[in-house]
């Protein structure tokens, strides 16, 4: 029986949630998926499609790896500065030697500092890069290297270039830990888990409103509960969190910017006609989903084309292309 006051899920603007928090996102749905019997048996291949897509957008974008040497590199890098700051801090002391031939080596050092522009807030890789050089430098002088424990210097020269090489050696292990990844693969799984995403949501309103019989209710309270926590994420990072409108729940009625409201499918006023669900007349309605269209990247519920069938959605352009590593 058909049920226009059925509950339904509400709209996401999933395009706006970086890869981190989409991986997030589609997890917890998948398991709401999978927890509920009901959903799995009304939604039927449409669930499985689902679980299957999430599954392979974790595989594709699993950061907890790349994050966790990432953090690492940081951590190193932070020692490695204050190691390069206590080298500079005492070079430019030892040039206030009395003894003139340590002020002179102190000054050659100097010198050496400036002439490889060492600077703690250079970019990672030119960093460990002008260190290495500066320290074979030093190395490469009898003279200097002579004079470095006399001057107190030595403990910190040695310091220095340990947690340099200590550092180039874990950016050479997360780098190799990219390497032969295929280019795009992130992309592609974010936008068949998004595309999937859709057709769910899609059916589980279609089979709310024409089976009439509530049985998705609890399942789409809790969809809809994790939705809303996602949408408070988007909120803090400013903009609207959903595709112009809020979802009424009722008739699977979405107020639009327009002014309209769809109640069932049938009369969107102020943003044009829709019939059926199928083709809109008059305009576009601002900030939706046009059904079997491309997406903008909100989900917005729509109760289908009538007859109980489930409208298929494009693909969004995620807001990222791949899970790049920074620095």
């Amino acid at each position: 029986m058909l049920n226009l006051n059925a509950k339904q899920i509400s709209d996401l603007q999933i395009s706006r949630l970086d890869n981190a928090t989409l991986l997030s996102a589609v997890e917890q749905t998948s398991q709401h998926v999978q927890n509920s019997a009901v959903a799995r048996q009304k939604l039927g291949t449409i669930a499985d499609a689902y679980v299957s897509a999430a599954n392979a957008y974790d595989v594709a974008y699993n950061p907890s790896q790349k994050d966790l040497l990432t953090d690492v590199v940081a951590e190193l890098d932070n020692k490695r500065d204050k190691a390069q700051t206590a080298w500079h801090e005492n070079i430019l002391a030892g040039q206030r030697s009395p003894n003139e031939q340590k002020a002179m080596v102190a000054r050659q050092l100097v010198q050496l500092y400036k002439d490889y522009k060492l600077e703690t807030a250079d970019e990672y890789m030119k960093q460990t890069t002008n260190i290495s050089q500066m320290i074979q430098a030093i190395e490469g002088n009898a003279t200097i290297m002579a004079a470095l424990p006399t001057m107190g210097l030595d403990d910190y020269l040695t310091d220095l270039k340990q947690k340099n090489e200590a550092f180039a050696a874990k950016m050479a292990e997360r780098t190799a830990g990219t390497v032969g990844r295929e280019k795009g693969v992130v992309a592609a799984a974010r936008t068949a888990v998004e595309k999937a995403l859709r057709d769910l949501f899609r059916a589980t309103n279609v089979v709310s409103i024409y089976e009439g019989d509530g049985g998705l209710d609890q399942f789409i309270d809790t969809v809809n509960a994790e939705i809303e926590h996602y949408r408070q994420i988007l909120a803090r990072k400013g903009g609207s969190s959903s595709g112009g409108g809020s979802n009424s729940g009722n008739g699977g009625g979405t107020t639009n910017n327009g002014g309209g409201t769809e109640q069932g499918g049938g009369t969107e006023q102020g943003g044009g006609t829709e019939q059926g669900g199928g083709t809109e007349q008059g305009g576009d309605t601002p900030g939706g989903d046009t059904p079997g269209g491309g997406g903008t990247g909100t989900i917005t519920p729509d109760p289908g084309t009538g007859g109980g069938d489930t409208p298929g959605g494009g693909s969004d352009p995620g807001d990222d292309d791949d899970a790049g590593d920074t620095n």
